[in-house]
This record gives structure tokens, sequence and C-alpha cells, in this order.
């Protein structure tokens, strides 16, 4: 008796086996989703997270942060605002004005009962 074999059953299931395989693969760890904010100039940063309350970056609420967001940055010129040294906010550079840093640090404490993480200033 003669053993028939299936190549397009065995070929579907090597190819089935492939695509999830490269579905699941993600060597880095971290999600293939892009941050699609604004950053300084404009472009957008791939790298940093916006989703949450905190910049963890800048060391400021996200929703007023002169450096990841655009249209902040643009308010914040509008009014006078603008250490054009630094490209953010003047309320908001933590080397021309370091008492700012206190400001956002003290509404990180209030709201989470700790320190704020360190930002790329740090």
């Amino acid at each position: 008796m003669r053993r028939v074999t299936s190549w397009g059953g065995v070929g579907l299931s090597l190819f089935a086996a492939l695509v999830l395989i490269a579905a699941g693969c993600n060597k880095s760890g971290q999600s293939k989703e892009k941050d699609t904010k604004p950053a300084q100039g404009g472009q957008a940063k791939a790298d940093t997270k916006h989703s949450g309350w905190w910049c963890d970056e800048h060391g400021i609420p996200e929703a007023e942060c002169s450096m990841c967001n655009a249209k902040v940055a643009a308010e914040f010129k509008k009014k006078g605002d603008w250490c054009d040294k630094h490209e953010r906010a003047l309320s908001q550079c933590f080397i021309c004005n370091p008492k700012a840093r206190e400001k956002y640090a003290a509404m990180y404490r209030a709201k989470y009962g700790k320190e704020p993480p360190p930002t790329e200033d740090d």
C-alpha cells in the first residue's frame, strides 16, 4: 500500500506558522505604535510615549509641554513666553528659570504623592 502525502496541507501549515511567528515577533519588546505628536521643529518623536498626564522626558504635564506639542508651543510664542536659546516656553525652561522645575515637581507630587522621574536635562 502506498502512502499519499498532501503537500498542499503541509505547505499551508508551514505558511500559517510563519505568519504567526512574524506577527508575534517584536524583538525590542515595545509597542510598534509610533507617537504622532509633533516635537520640536514639528517632527514626531517615535521614542517617546505621550499617552499619560505627565511628560517624563521634559518634567511637565503633557497637555502643557511646549517641547512636544507644536500647538502648545505656538500659544506660548504668541504670548511672548518663549526661550529662543532652548526652544521651549520660558516659563518651562528649567535652564533659564530653575524655579519652574520646582513648580512642576510640586504638581507631580500633589497628583502622585512621590517625586517626579528625572528629565532628559537631569
